[in-house]
């Protein structure tokens, strides 16, 4: 009996001390992590603090360096002259109806768009620079295209213009001529459930005619890469918003197009692109008119060249939805028409086409001996060719060569 309470008694001793251990190992375990929290907060509090940043001070020195700070840096940021810049601002805001936000300017909102289209930059680029979140970019973007679309019939029309010098003499013999037309395909993103329709040519057909002046006159994106010209040009001629082509007048077209009224093309069969002429000269009426239709029509391949120079967003696909996109070649063609009257009083416009046409004009050499080696024509049979016509082609390429014979014979 003795011995049982004996028992009892120890085994009650060594449950208690049991659970004792356990009570202070629990009030150790919580007072280290008390300890580690402390620590913790203490650390992050006093030793690797960042120090505190002034996002607002930030983004104003940076607008300032970007558009109030030298012509050279606005340029080449957003392609734009200072004057220019403002100038577009204000255009924006009175007749595009861009307005000004609680907390971001007009000016901030343009030159967002205008560094996004000059160097294809994705939000989390802009928003590193400008301290804006990507919602905030990404509404500023679209309320800004929204104005250009505006403008754009202000920007994309016939406009009479003077030339001198060379330029003038390329287009002396087509008197009745206001520009050359083609098309140009640039890359897009497509949604897989879009591509089907795009074959292997994930690009928007572009329909463009330009002036002699290198401005843009008409534009027609939207169709996709793998549509013919000849359907382009079609819905081009037929929809609202038709090229429209004066009685009388015409463009310049490659050999492509069927030489109809309104659309004066070059011999086919004959030397044409102007690298397969440097060490020849004429011999004869054709290959005389096909020369000097070359040398004016070089225009709109020009001017091709400044535009995606310029905007490199249009040189490889972008993350906008395809609808935002078409929006966006057409905002491009309405800037460039913009900086071609803005160059009329700004000299650093100026300069900065000619180094565009400099880089351009090279490229363009060796894009004709790519074209001339390859030799693929899509033949466009919208336009109806005409005795009438025809005829017309002829005179005109037989009093040049007349005109080209007195004038060797004398010298």
């Amino acid at each position: 009996m003795d011995h049982s309470i004996v028992d009892t008694t120890m085994t009650s001793r060594k449950r208690k001390r049991e659970e004792y251990k356990k009570i202070i190992l629990l009030v150790v375990a919580c007072v280290v992590h008390m300890v580690i929290g402390v620590v913790t907060w203490y650390h992050n509090n006093y030793f690797v603090k960042e120090p505190t940043r002034n996002w607002e001070l930030e983004r104003h020195s940076f607008l300032n360096r970007l558009y109030r700070g030298t012509n050279k840096d606005c340029i080449e940021q957003l392609r734009l002259s200072k004057n220019a810049f403002f100038n577009l601002c204000r255009i924006l805001q009175e007749k595009g109806g861009l307005l000004r936000t609680r907390n971001v300017p007009t000016t901030e909102a343009v030159a967002m768009f205008l560094h996004i289209l000059a160097h294809n930059l994705k939000y989390r680029v802009v928003q590193f620079s400008y301290c804006r979140s990507k919602e905030t970019i990404s509404r500023q973007f679209n309320d800004v295209l929204r104005a250009v679309m505006k403008v754009s019939k202000d920007y994309l029309n016939f406009q009479p213009c003077t030339l001198e010098g060379a330029e003038a003499n390329k287009w002396r013999w087509f008197e009745r001529c206001i520009g050359a037309l083609d098309e140009t395909h640039i890359p897009v993103t497509v949604s897989p459930d879009e591509r089907p329709r795009y074959r292997n040519r994930i690009s928007t057909n572009v329909l463009v005619a330009c002036g002699p002046d290198l401005r843009f006159i008409y534009v027609l994106p939207g169709w996709e890469g793998s549509v013919g010209d000849s359907r382009v040009l079609r819905d081009a001629l037929r929809r609202q918003n038709k090229l429209e082509i004066p009685t009388g007048k015409y463009f310049l077209v490659d050999a492509g197009y069927t030489n109809g009224p309104g659309f004066l093309a070059p011999y086919r069969g004959t030397r044409y692109h102007l690298n397969e002429w440097i060490g020849n000269t004429p011999q004869s009426y054709k290959e005389l008119f096909n020369l000097r239709h070359a040398s004016a029509r070089n225009a709109i391949e020009r001017s091709f060249g400044i535009l995606k120079k310029r905007w490199s967003i249009l040189r490889t696909p972008s993350f906008f939805d395809i609808k935002t996109q078409i929006r966006i070649i057409n905002a491009c063609f309405v800037l460039h028409n913009f900086i071609r009257d803005e160059q009329q009083t700004d000299q650093l416009l100026e300069v900065q086409d000619l180094e565009f046409l400099s880089v351009v004009d090279e490229e363009l050499v060796h894009q004709s001996r790519e074209e001339v080696q390859n030799n693929v024509i899509d033949d466009i049979t919208t336009i109806q060719a005409t005795e009438e016509w025809i005829r017309f082609r002829d005179t005109l390429a037989m009093n040049m060569f007349a005109n080209y014979q007195v004038r060797r014979n004398f010298t």
